[in-house]
């Protein structure tokens, strides 16, 4: 089975590449690519692989744009991706199959056992513009909170998400933290629900379990110990704000979008 391999990101690079070789040692990683340019450049040739892993979110945009350029693409596809899983679960029936972010190795495995099935028995999954529309349409169109409700005393404050510096969570409850200001409030959702469904992922990132920072709030960024990263936001923070190490390389390519 000869794969091509479109990741961004070199330790998801390094996992899936591992998992493929403890399971599937026959199997070969022919290439890797790492934008949408080059994904189109190889799917000129797509005749090359029988498979092809794809990160949605490149550093460059989504992967969705490349294939919409190739509809007539026969090679079956898994797709990977950190962001959205609702809105990907509409087709998990689909002949497309996806693995969420961080990867998990048996989830991982049955996506590859399934594309391999199509590729076997000559069903090969194919992506029609339709599909690759409508995909498109679902990313492009979320739409993501614009501000919070909040309360402050006796009355009830509205804060835009563009004044927010960042949410942390402590003995169960989540705060919000605005900008300049380092006024917090408590918010009804959890860190999860802000992460999956609320916030652009693109504005707002979970540099560790307890935190969630605004990209536009971001002032500085130090070396930590252990290869971690420490920030200083334009907001006070009660304890040290740290990047956690396995989130590290992940962080500095979302910074660096």
């Amino acid at each position: 089975m000869r794969i091509l391999l479109v990741e961004d990101e070199p330790l998801a690079q390094q996992r899936i590449k591992s998992i493929i070789k403890k399971n599937f040692p026959e199997w070969e990683v022919v290439d890797s690519v790492q934008s949408i340019k080059s994904l189109k450049e190889h799917l000129k040739n797509a005749g090359n692989f029988d498979m092809i892993l794809c990160d949605i979110h490149l550093a460059d945009g989504l992967s969705f744009r490349a294939f919409s350029e190739f509809p007539d693409i026969k090679v079956p596809v898994v797709f990977i991706t950190a962001y959205d899983q609702y809105a990907l679960q509409s087709f998990d029936h689909n002949c497309l199959d996806y693995v969420l972010k961080p990867i998990d190795e048996n989830r991982l495995v049955k996506a590859l056992q399934k594309a391999s099935k199509y590729q076997e028995k000559e069903s090969k999954s194919k992506l029609n513009q339709e599909l690759i529309e409508k995909l498109l349409t679902i990313y492009q169109s979320k739409t993501y909170k614009k501000r919070f409700l909040t309360k402050l005393g006796n009355k009830f404050v509205f804060i835009p998400v563009e004044n927010i510096a960042y949410f942390y969570s402590e003995d169960g409850l989540t705060f919000l933290v605005e900008g300049d200001s380092s006024t917090r409030y408590i918010i009804d959702h959890s860190l999860n629900e802000l992460e999956s469904d609320l916030l652009d992922p693109l504005k707002f990132y979970r540099i560790n379990r307890s935190m969630i920072i605004h990209l536009d709030s971001l002032v500085e960024i130090k070396p930590y110990v252990n290869g971690r990263l420490e920030l200083a936001m334009n907001a006070k923070a009660q304890e040290t704000m740290v990047v956690a190490r396995e989130r590290v390389n992940e962080f500095k390519n979302w910074i660096n979008q």
